[in-house]
């Protein structure tokens, strides 16, 4: 019994409970929710929305950078996009099994979102000759 419930900042949740509250999978849900914040000038919600939504497209941005940097075969599109779907899923679940945050189809949407931004900011001339430096040094230098 004590496997199914965890201590949450507000009490103890069971899993039942942790599903219905904090757990969406309809897309855009949160999203629109916050965008209402946002018109509506809400001085307490509006922060959070704003940080809500940059905050997640800004956190895998890097990603989108730095798994092309690193290994060729991200270089290609649609192995860079599994690649980040599968470790952003890995996230979700993390936080869905440990009941910590929530598990939202819209962190999945803006999460993949910032990382094909930074993918396709791997697809400018200069971003990719700071990247893709080749460092073999000639023999007298």
């Amino acid at each position: 019994m004590l496997f199914f419930m965890r201590e949450s900042l507000l009490g103890f949740y069971t899993y039942e409970e942790y599903f219905s509250k904090k757990t969406n999978f309809v897309p855009f849900r949160t999203v629109i929710e916050f965008a209402g914040y946002l018109r509506t000038d809400d001085t307490i919600y509006g922060d959070i929305s704003v940080e809500n939504i940059f905050g997640n497209i800004l956190a895998f941005l890097p990603t989108g950078v730095f798994f092309p940097a690193i290994w060729k075969k991200q270089r290609r599109f649609p192995c860079f996009v599994l690649t980040a779907s599968a470790v952003i899923i890995g996230v979700e679940i993390i936080q869905f099994t440990a009941m910590c945050g929530a598990c939202d189809i819209d962190d999945y949407i803006l999460n993949i979102t910032g990382a094909v931004i930074g993918f396709a900011l791997t697809k400018l001339n200069i971003v990719r000759r700071l990247m893709f430096i080749d460092f073999a040094f000639k023999k007298g230098e």
